[in-house]
């Protein structure tokens, strides 16, 4: 298969910058390269592998990278409704129940009444998640460490716009991973 490189015509982007739709007519040719230079096939697999590694490294810590996100949203938030992050982080309300759940058995969040609204509940990190969310976040950090060795910061910096580019035009949200909303966190897996 090597040396096979089909002209396929781009609908998707715009040669003038503009972040406007496109016409549908091709505004420049795409060649895919053998296999393995074509950029979702790098996509997908630099993704796989990397959630992969990213899961290993946080097994330690009994936690797993949906578990770690969802700690982040509610430090990040101060005390958010549990509606409020699953609005944020585009997750199922059962699916939020269920992660909350999770958590709260392993003593890393607590539920709350909310102090105005006697239907909500905040959700609050434990003690105890404080030190496990700073565990877990040295983690995250030599995670991105590694998969980034050797790029310059500056290249570091043109992956992320260019990723950002790749996924607005998948039309997905920044920062919410569209993995989380399909799956609680035990059973099943």
């Amino acid at each position: 298969m090597t040396g096979y490189h089909p002209s396929v015509p781009a609908t998707a982007s715009r040669s003038d910058g503009g972040s406007g739709p496109t016409t549908g007519a091709p505004l420049h040719p795409i060649v895919l390269g053998p296999f393995g230079r074509a950029v979702g096939f790098l996509v997908s697999q630099t993704g796989t592998a990397t959630s992969r590694r990213f899961k290993e490294a946080l097994e330690d810590l009994e936690l797993e990278p949906r578990q770690f996100a969802l700690m982040r949203a509610i430090d990040a938030a101060q005390s958010p409704t549990q509606q409020f992050l699953s609005d944020v982080l585009q997750i199922p309300a059962s699916s939020m129940v269920a992660l909350l759940d999770h958590l709260e058995a392993m003593s890393l969040v607590a539920r709350r009444p909310h102090p105005t609204d006697r239907r909500a509940r905040v959700v609050v990190l434990t003690e105890a998640a404080r030190a496990v969310l700073v565990r877990a976040t040295e983690v995250a950090i030599a995670t991105e460490q590694a998969i980034c060795r050797g790029l310059s910061e500056q290249e570091r910096e043109a992956l992320i716009e260019l990723l950002l580019r790749v996924a607005a035009n998948l039309g997905l949200a920044e920062g919410v991973h569209p993995g989380m909303p399909t799956r609680a966190p035990c059973g099943g897996e």
